[in-house]
């Protein structure tokens, strides 16, 4: 059916509207130059039939937009009746189409609402996986229906709008849901909250035991009983019935921490946790090759020993150097760009065993053995660099080091920890090795490296295959990640959520450590850094004295002595430096000095994980503390992240040694002190200082 305006109507009406038919389920109104479709899910089927003094006019309305606009379309210059009988005509076609619409919708719309109820309403925590997986069920069903989102809403908006949170604002609407189901289930588990440590769990990290979802990081600040949710949410796991104890792996990054995790496993769960797998990276790595490839996997003695591995480095580089091209390129290389002092003089052939050129090329050798890549992938992550050239260098001059270790190990029939790890990985993403773990907890993730991390992910990606959910957990704090020497890269955990989608952020919020004062300088001065994850860590301590103070490097044995003093019983003191040249030379001394104070000295990377109720922050000078910004060597530029905030790993280590502190920290310099120290006085942080 159509409408058109006759020609003295159309002469006055000139290029407005003056046709309107119906094709299908479309409107199609137009004029002599134009011509606009309207689908009938555009339309919200009302029509305004206005009668004027010449000719009838007809007015067609659009679904009101989220911003609440209506758009409108006037097509005019027809006779009265046949307007009315068009108007009628269209409506019937459109309620013909509408509830047509309502049927399709009506035949999806129960196993919709009944799985959405059935989610809500589970009486656990409840993962994006699952949410998602009715999602795609939501949208498999429109794209059937060849209708939106949109077009469903105008159909039953009664029945559509209650989900619509669940759609739009998912991860809002998963999280409010979540955090609802936490409160009521922590009553469920308030004896297990306060009996199973020393001190009843806090509510953060009652929060924390409770979580679920498909993969979970846990920021917990310095002091803020990251050991105890660990603890914690093994018991409730295995209380809870969600997991056996076979189905549960732990992960640390050093024997002494797995072993003290296995221990307090014993003392705080006992029986019912001997299952708990608790491993080292290393140790997981070897059991799934011995697994897969039988007992005879052996790693090699080089691998563990650092003295034996220098000694073949001493070897090789005798070897290399006897070949004249060989030297000659090493003394190219170092007349230029000399490394470990040495220049490309006359006198290098005597420096073959020189320690610190030796510990340089160990450093490279082992790099390249973690990222196991050819020759031209790394020349590739290199090739930006500001210092290519140089770089490409030293990659010749090592990369032959590593084929002869690599040749080396193929010979004897060993491994190194990198083949171990990356291989482990292989047989997992082959189906060699189907993991029996459910649940996968790594304490201290802000170590972590992305090759250790490719081998969680395999895991749980297998896991996935074989339609058993794996539930990563873990537990670290990226204003602690201070080990990028050693192939850890904080941007993992920084830009967690981005690797990890279907992820929750959880945050440890209050220390038992140090009090609010030390607090106020150490979370200040870390934040700085705008790449850090921004979170409040509160201090259960609190005071009003100062508890930072900056203090001369002669004042020490003074401070010592006061502390000495007052002190009513035994009290500890950690002096920490940057790096070990920086042990007082006193130490001795004052050991047999002080008779109340446990003085003990060690780096600040040593530290790590240490505590005592005094701290010492050793020559915070300039080119000390933070470390004089040297030409990175390929190990560093192969390891670089993204955070190019100044001095941001040495902001990061010098929290660590602040937060130490139990009672009060000191930081000593020489001088007017570093920028670290300038910065502390100049921006008016709460800190006091001595002369």
């Amino acid at each position: 059916m159509q409408l058109s305006a006759n020609k003295t109507a159309k002469f006055f009406i000139q290029n407005e509207y003056h046709q309107v038919k119906l094709d299908h389920d479309v409107l199609v109104i137009a004029s002599d130059r134009y011509e606009e479709r309207i689908p009938f899910n555009v339309w919200n089927g009302k029509i305004k039939v206005k009668r004027g003094l010449i000719w009838t006019g007809l007015q067609f309305f659009a679904n009101t937009e989220s911003n609440n606009i209506q758009r409108a379309w006037m097509a005019q210059g027809f006779n009265w009746e046949e307007s009315q009988r068009f108007a009628q005509y269209a409506l019937e076609r459109y309620e013909h189409w509408h509830t047509r619409q309502c049927e399709q919708l009506n035949k999806y719309l129960p196993e919709w609402e009944q799985e959405l109820y059935r989610l809500r309403r589970l009486p656990f925590f409840l993962s994006h996986s699952q949410v998602e997986k009715w999602l795609k069920l939501l949208y498999r069903d429109f794209e059937l229906m060849n209708m939106s989102l949109e077009e469903a809403c105008n159909r039953i908006p009664e029945r559509i709008t209650p989900m619509l949170p669940w759609i739009e604002h998912t991860d809002q609407t998963l999280k409010a849901r979540n955090d609802e189901w936490i409160e009521r289930e922590r009553s469920n588990w308030e004896v297990l909250f306060s009996q199973l440590e020393s001190s009843p769990l806090n509510l953060s990290q009652q929060q924390a035991v409770l979580l679920n979802d498909d993969n979970n990081l846990v920021l917990a600040g310095a002091g803020s009983g990251k050991t105890s949710v660990l603890m914690a949410r093994v018991a409730y796991l295995l209380q809870s019935h969600l997991a056996q104890s076979n189905q549960i792996l732990m992960l640390a990054f050093g024997r002494d921490a797995a072993s003290e995790m296995s221990d307090r496993l014993q003392q705080r769960i006992g029986m019912s946790a001997e299952g708990v797998v608790v491993n080292t990276f290393h140790q997981l790595g070897l059991s799934i090759l011995k697994h897969v490839d039988g007992p005879e996997v052996t790693i090699s003695p080089l691998a563990l020993d650092d003295n034996q591995r220098h000694a073949w480095c001493i070897d090789w580089l005798k070897k290399h150097w006897m070949t004249p091209t060989n030297f000659k390129r090493w003394q190219k290389h170092l007349a230029k760009w000399p490394i470990a002092y040495l220049a490309g003089d006359d006198e290098l052939g005597s420096q073959v065993e020189n320690p610190k050129l030796i510990a340089w090329l160990d450093t490279q050798l082992m790099q390249l053995a973690a990222m196991g890549l050819g020759k031209k992938d790394l020349q590739e992550k290199l090739v930006n660099h500001d210092q290519y050239t140089r770089l490409n260098s030293e990659l010749s001059l090592v990369w032959p080091c590593y084929q002869a270790w690599q040749q080396m190990l193929k010979e004897t029939g060993h491994i190194d920890f990198n083949v171990m790890i990356t291989r482990a990985t292989q047989y997992v993403k082959r189906g060699k090795f189907i993991p029996p773990w459910t649940f996968i907890m790594i304490d201290e993730y802000q170590d972590i490296s992305p090759q250790r991390l490719a081998l969680v992910e395999a895991l749980c990606e297998r896991n996935k295959k074989q339609q058993t959910p794996c539930v990563l957990f873990a537990v670290g704090d990226d204003w602690q990640s201070i080990y990028q020497f050693a192939g850890s890269d904080v941007d993992l955990t920084t830009g967690f959520a981005r690797r990890f989608p279907n992820s929750t952020i959880h945050y440890l919020d209050t220390t038992y450590r140090f009090n609010d004062q030390l607090g106020a300088v150490a979370n200040r001065f870390i934040q700085c850094n705008p790449h850090q994850l921004p979170k409040e860590l509160k201090s259960h301590k609190q005071q009003k004295q100062r508890s930072v103070c900056l203090t001369p490097t002669n004042s020490i044995e003074k401070v010592l002595d006061q502390l000495n003093r007052k002190a009513k019983d035994d009290k500890s003191v950690l002096l920490l430096g940057r790096n070990h040249y920086h042990k007082p030379d006193l130490l001795s001394d004052w050991k047999k000095q002080f008779a109340k104070l446990s003085i003990e000295f060690m780096t600040c990377h040593a530290s790590k994980g240490k505590e005592a109720d005094y701290v010492f922050v050793l020559s915070v000078d300039e080119g000390q503390f933070p470390s004089k910004v040297k030409n990175v060597h390929m190990d560093g530029a192969l390891t670089q992240g993204n955070d190019d905030y100044e001095f941001a790993e040495e902001r990061r280590l010098f929290y660590v040694a602040l937060t130490r502190a139990k009672q009060r920290a000191w930081v000593t310099y020489n001088g007017s002190g570093s920028v670290f120290v300038k910065e502390l006085l100049e921006e008016n942080y709460p800190v006091s200082k001595q002369r």
